[in-house]
């Protein structure tokens, strides 16, 4: 981690302290200025995850720790997280949320495999949701694509095929030619469920409190990262 002995630059007092402040933060939801003061000042803590957050280290965290994954299922689900008042006023504006008759909703769509996360905020027009679900399985490889009848599409099913990765998707009642899937297979895509189960375990996911989505996606990058660690 940054900051160890032997790394050019200051050595930080206490890795394990940071990342145990970062733990709390996002299984309470509580503001930053709340951080217990046994885990450290709250504005070194905070501005150190920011540093964290802007090079990519949580995420390359993340990849480090991800050794020989399965590839075989390519799970893809959406899910959504409601937003607390606390995160609205972002300098610039408001940061990748939408307005439901239930208050502001940010609208994430995330694949899960081998607990790598990715976020695409969904935009309304059908054409240009299509165009982001695609983008979420660019370059990526597996034996078979398992997604519910929401991403029931010619488009997506090619892509897939082009990808080297069987569809394993119902497809919708309207289609006038029914295309057949693997109904056993899809039986497993209650994996991807329960991967959310389990990120919304901690508060700080489960309702997006951070102004900044790259602060929410970050929290998502350790949340994933606990749960490799716990299952390795």
């Amino acid at each position: 981690m940054p900051g160890r002995e032997g790394v050019w630059g200051g050595g930080a007092k206490d890795n394990r302290l940071f990342i145990n402040a970062v733990f709390w933060i996002l299984r309470t939801g509580t503001p930053w200025r709340d951080v217990p003061p046994d885990y450290g000042d709250w504005k070194n803590v905070h501005r150190r995850f920011c540093r964290w957050r802007d090079r990519g280290i949580w995420e390359n965290l993340l990849n480090a720790v991800i050794d020989e994954p399965d590839c075989e299922w390519l799970m893809i689900d959406a899910s959504h997280a409601k937003v607390h008042p606390h995160a609205a006023g972002a300098r610039g504006g408001n940061q990748d949320m939408s307005r439901t008759k239930r208050g502001s909703t940010p609208r994430y769509i995330w694949p899960w495999m081998r607990m790598v996360c990715r976020s695409e905020s969904l935009l309304h027009t059908v054409p240009q949701r299509i165009v982001r679900r695609l983008s979420l399985i660019a370059g990526m490889k597996a034996d078979y694509l398992l997604a519910d009848n929401g991403y029931d599409s010619d488009a997506i099913v090619e892509q897939a095929r082009k990808q080297g990765m069987t569809a394993v998707i119902p497809p919708r009642k309207n289609r006038a030619l029914q295309r057949p899937y693997d109904e056993d297979l899809y039986k497993l895509r209650h994996l991807v469920e329960n991967a959310f189960l389990h990120l919304k375990r901690w508060r700080g996911i489960a309702t997006r409190y951070a102004k900044n989505t790259a602060s929410f996606l970050a929290a998502v990058h350790i949340r994933c990262l606990v749960l490799w660690v716990n299952i390795s």
